[in-house]
C-alpha cells in the first residue's frame, strides 16, 4: 500500500547523460551509482553489459528492473523511452517499485539529445509527471576536439548541455585541455565545464540544474538561465534610435582570433570540419511588458517555422498585468508548459530569452521579434489571461494529476466512493454519473455502459465504451455485488453519499488545487493503464492481482 506522503506530487526530475563514444559516460554513471547522494534515483541505460552492476545488485525484481543497494532502480531501455518512463511511474504509484525522485537516462554515444528531449516533451504524461532537470554531456579530454571536428552529434551534445564533463584529464596534456575548454566555452557559454578524473563528479555538481532547488524549494532562475554568459563584453548593446524598446547581448559561439573568444572573422571561409561553426547562441532582451497570448502565438509561429534550427530556448518573460515572470523552455518546435514563478530573481524586469541555434543567426531571430513588437499596440493591456487560472469556469485534470489521484486512491482500497472516482476517471464521465450507475445499465460482455440521462429518456441511452482497466474494476465490483447500485451507500438502498467528501480528501493529498467536482470536466485516464501488468493494475484499481486477466 502506498502512503499519501509517498505520492510524487512534484514532477520527477529527469537528467540526461550523453556524450560521444568512449567519452566516459559509463564510467561517470558507475561512479554516480555508488555515490550516497544518488539515492531515490531510477536509471535508464542502453546496455546492462556496459554498466558494472554486479557488486551493487541486491535483488532482481523482474527481468528489466533491478533494485540496487544505493537505493537506485535501473532498467534497460528496451522499446520506446516514453513507455519505459511511463511504466516506471505507474509502478511507482502502484507501490511495486520503491519511491524515486529522479530519473537518469544514459544515451548511446551516437545519440543526438535534441530528438530524445523532444520525444519526451511531446508526451502529455512527461509534461506533468516528469520535468527535464539537466542535460549532462561528457567530452573526451584527449580526443574531444577531433570528435567535435568530425562528428556533428558530438557538437550538438555539447551545445545543449547544462553541464559539460571533460573526462580523462589525467591523460591529456595541459595545452590540449586548455584548447578544448576554450572551444567548449565558445560553443556553449552557458554551460558549466567540469574537469573530471575517472568519472568522479559529485551528483550535486550535475543535478538540480532547474528552476527550483528541491532541497530548499527556492527559485534559482539565474543558474537555470545564466543569461550573463551570452552577453558580449561590449555591454547591453542598447538601441539608440528609439525604433524599438528592447536590446540584446550575444555570443556567437565561434572560434578565437582576438584573444577574447568573440572576434571570429566571418569573411574567412568556414572550415567544413568545424561543425560548431554552425552553432550560435545569444540572449535577446525586451523592455516592455508583453501580452501573454500574443507572445505565445509569436513564439509558436517562430518555432513552427524555424523549429529545426532551435536546439534549445530558455527564457524569463515579463507579462503585462503580472507582478511575477513566466518561464519559457523549448527544444526545437516543442515547448514546455510555461510556469508562473513566485517572484523575480532580481530587480531586472526585462524579458530575456536565450537561444541556442543551428544555422540560425541572431539577426534573423531579432528581425522576427522586431516585426512582432512593431505590430503591437502602444498599450498591451493589463489582463494576464493565463490559461488554467484558478478562476476558470471549468477545470480539466492533467495527466500528472490523474495519476497522482490513482496513487492516493490505493490507500482507500475498495471503498465504494473510491471505486466511483476510479470509474469516473476511467470512463470520462461526470462524478454524478458514476455515483448513480446501476448494474442494469452495464453490459460487461459487450464492454459497454448504456447510460440513460434524465433529459433524453425517450431517446437511445448514451453508449460508453468500457476500456480494459474499467472492465478490471467492474469485474471485481460485479463479484462483490450487494445492490442494484454499483457504488452503494451504507444501507445498500441508495448510492454512496460520501464521494464529494472523499474527493476533497484525495485531491488535497495529491496536491491538486481548485478541483471542485461541480466544475470538473470529464477526464479519460484509461490510456495511462495501457500495457501495464497485473502487478500495477491490481493496486491502482483495487483488484486482486491474481484475479486480473490482461
Amino acid at each position: 500500500m502506498v502512503n499519501d506522503e509517498e505520492i510524487p506530487t512534484e514532477a520527477i526530475a529527469i537528467s540526461v547523460i550523453t556524450g560521444f563514444l568512449g567519452s566516459g559516460k559509463t564510467t561517470l554513471l558507475n561512479y554516480l551509482l555508488q555515490h550516497p547522494e544518488i539515492d531515490e534515483t531510477a536509471v535508464l541505460v542502453n546496455e546492462f553489459g556496459e554498466v558494472g552492476l554486479d557488486h551493487l545488485l541486491v535483488a532482481e525484481l523482474e527481468d528489466e528492473v533491478l533494485l540496487l543497494s544505493s537505493g537506485c532502480i535501473c532498467c534497460t531501455v528496451q522499446g520506446e523511452l516514453v513507455d519505459s518512463l511511463k511504466g516506471l511511474y505507474m509502478k511507482r504509484l502502484a507501490g511495486t517499485l520503491p519511491p524515486f525522485k529522479r530519473v537518469i537516462i544514459e544515451t548511446t554515444g551516437l545519440a543526438d539529445p535534441v530528438p530524445i528531449i523532444t520525444c519526451l516533451m511531446k508526451d502529455p504524461l512527461f509534461k506533468h509527471a516528469y520535468r527535464l532537470e539537466s542535460l549532462v554531456t561528457t567530452v573526451d579530454g584527449v580526443y574531444g576536439e577531433g570528435q567535435l571536428d568530425t562528428h556533428p552529434e558530438a557538437v550538438r551534445q555539447a551545445a545543449v548541455a547544462d553541464r559539460i564533463i571533460i573526462t580523462k584529464t589525467d591523460l591529456a596534456e595541459a595545452p590540449i585541455l586548455d584548447s578544448l575548454k576554450s572551444r567548449l566555452a565558445d560553443l556553449n557559454p552557458g554551460a558549466r565545464v567540469i574537469p573530471a578524473e575517472k568519472g568522479q563528479v559529485s551528483p550535486n555538481e550535475l543535478f538540480d540544474v532547474t528552476l527550483y532547488d528541491p532541497k530548499t524549494k527556492t527559485i534559482d532562475v539565474q543558474r537555470w538561465l545564466n543569461e550573463e554568459a551570452y552577453v558580449s563584453p561590449g555591454g547591453d548593446d542598447h538601441h539608440e534610435d528609439g525604433d524599438h524598446d528592447h536590446h540584446h547581448g550575444h555570443d556567437h559561439g565561434h572560434g578565437h582570433d582576438d584573444g577574447h573568444g568573440h572576434g571570429h572573422d566571418h569573411s574567412q571561409p568556414v572550415n567544413v570540419n568545424r561543425h560548431d561553426d554552425h552553432i550560435t547562441s545569444y540572449c535577446l532582451y525586451i523592455d516592455r511588458p508583453l501580452p501573454w497570448h500574443p507572445f505565445l502565438n509569436w513564439f509558436e509561429d517562430l518555432a513552427n517555422e524555424l523549429g529545426d534550427h532551435l536546439l534549445r530556448v530558455k527564457g524569463l518573460v515579463n507579462i503585462a498585468g503580472e507582478d511575477v515572470p513566466y518561464t519559457l523552455h523549448c527544444v526545437q518546435a516543442t515547448r514546455y508548459t510555461p510556469e508562473k514563478l513566485s517572484a523575480w530573481p532580481d530587480d531586472d524586469r526585462r524579458s530575456r530569452i536565450v537561444f541556442i541555434t543551428h544555422d540560425l543567426d541572431e539577426a534573423t531571430v531579432q528581425a522576427n521579434l522586431d516585426a512582432w513588437l512593431d505590430s503591437l499596440p502602444a498599450e498591451t493591456g493589463t489582463a494576464p489571461t493565463s490559461a488554467g487560472a484558478s478562476e476558470a469556469a471549468e477545470r480539466w485534470l492533467n495527466e500528472g494529476e490523474i495519476t497522482r489521484l490513482f496513487g492516493v486512491l490505493v490507500g482507500h482500497g475498495n471503498q465504494p466512493a473510491a471505486d466511483a472516482l476510479r470509474l469516473m476517471l476511467l470512463t470520462g464521465t461526470r462524478w454524478f454519473d458514476a455515483r448513480d450507475a446501476r448494474w442494469e445499465h452495464m453490459n460487461l460482455s459487450r464492454k459497454v455502459w448504456l447510460k440513460p440521462t434524465p433529459e433524453t429518456r425517450h431517446k437511445q441511452p448514451r453508449r460508453i465504451r468500457l476500456s480494459a482497466p474499467a472492465l478490471v474494476l467492474l469485474s471485481r465490483l460485479e463479484a462483490e455485488k450487494k445492490s442494484e447500485w454499483l457504488f452503494p451507500g451504507d444501507t445498500n438502498d441508495a448510492p454512496a453519499n460520501d464521494i464529494e467528501t472523499l474527493w476533497a480528501e484525495v485531491t488535497q493529498a495529491a496536491s491538486i488545487e481548485n478541483a471542485n467536482l461541480e466544475r470538473l470536466r470529464p477526464s479519460l485516464a484509461s490510456h495511462l493503464f495501457a500495457d501495464q501488468d497485473a502487478e500495477v493494475l491490481g493496486p491502482l484499481l483495487g483488484a486482486p492481482v491474481e484475479g486480473i486477466s490482461i
